[in-house]
């Protein structure tokens, strides 16, 4: 996890005064250290109650800032304008809906599972700067959103 955590943190940009959804957050595990990245505004979302659980028990334990809602990923709504969308996917069916939550322009960080290559429906659906960082936890894409 610590291999993974530091591929993820490589991907993203400065986060300092950034809004950042995170998508398949677990127990918040992630969360945590984006918002002591400089995070700005960070939003969880899991489809698993248990693990969202353990997530607001340790923000209402150590408090800083960080919402968390259930949310299966066929029904993620839109949960704002956020600078930086980081999500765990296992096939590019619902890349559109983790994306409309991203500004024009923002930055889509997906942590590929399952040996998934997202690189062709990124760009099929208007993103750019489409850059693969191998690893073997799995493949993380980070890409710019153009519309």
């Amino acid at each position: 996890m610590a291999d993974q955590a530091a591929a993820l943190l490589e991907a993203l940009p400065d986060l300092a005064g950034r809004s950042v959804l995170v998508v398949g957050c677990g127990d918040g595990r992630y969360p945590r250290m984006i918002r002591g990245k400089g995070a700005r505004r960070v939003v969880g979302v899991d489809a698993d109650n248990t693990l969202i659980a353990v997530a607001q028990r340790e923000e209402e334990r150590d408090p800083i800032g960080i919402s968390y809602e259930v949310h299966r990923l066929a029904r993620l709504p839109v949960m704002g304008a956020f600078d930086v969308v980081m999500a765990f996917l296992d096939s590019p069916e619902h890349l559109g809906r983790v994306a409309a939550s991203l500004v024009t322009g923002g930055l889509l960080v997906v942590v590929a599972t399952n040996g998934l290559s997202l690189e062709e429906a990124l760009r099929d659906n208007n993103f750019r700067d489409v850059v693969l960082h191998r690893h073997e936890s799995g493949d993380l894409h980070s890409a710019r959103k153009t519309s």
